[in-house]
């Protein structure tokens, strides 16, 4: 997600920065925030950290620590549970760490013919395909947004993480299992 030095403005799609940004077909802002429904769902009281955070006052995520544009959530460590909600346009190096840390849960487009979303289909431990579309807050109004061009999925890697995920309720999970 990306993050505006001003919280009154969005950051312009001209503007990226790191890879903080949301795919996106049209429009002046790709920040789209996570709706608070989601974190209900998943019924985790906090995060240790939102690792793609537009700041604590812009979003929902219940974290303990939110990294932001500024911070650089790619460079800088990860600890414990781990939400995010990554740049669209750049996710694969995003996925790879999620993996590579091995606890939290990412929310991204369901994209089965990209080869990222292959790749950390393969090393999660439960994806729950979201029932419907999303409805993501709007940055630049705080109102929730139009139907995205793509269904959604959360990624889970580690047990904590999987049976949140497993009893949210939000739709149909999986468990991958590699052909050997």
């Amino acid at each position: 997600m990306t993050h505006s030095p001003n919280p009154t403005q969005s950051t312009p799609v001209s503007a990226k920065k790191a890879g903080f940004t949301h795919e996106t077909a049209k429009g002046a802002t790709d920040e789209w925030y996570t709706p608070r429904h989601i974190f209900e769902a998943l019924a985790i009281e906090r995060f240790a950290m939102d690792v793609c955070s537009p700041g604590a006052e812009k979003t929902h995520v219940p974290a303990d620590v939110h990294l932001t544009i500024v911070e650089d959530g790619l460079t800088t460590p990860w600890a414990g549970t781990v939400w995010m909600n990554p740049p669209y346009s750049d996710i694969a190096p995003w996925m790879r760490k999620l993996a590579d840390h091995g606890d939290g849960i990412a929310l991204v487009f369901a994209r089965p013919d990209t080869k990222w979303f292959q790749a950390a289909l393969k090393q999660a431990t439960v994806a729950c395909f979201i029932n419907g579309r999303i409805s993501f807050i709007k940055g630049s109004t705080g109102k929730p947004a139009g139907s995205p061009g793509a269904g959604s999925v959360l990624l889970a890697y580690g047990k904590a993480a999987a049976d949140a995920v497993l009893h949210s309720e939000l739709g149909i999970c999986v468990t991958p299992i590699l052909a050997s």
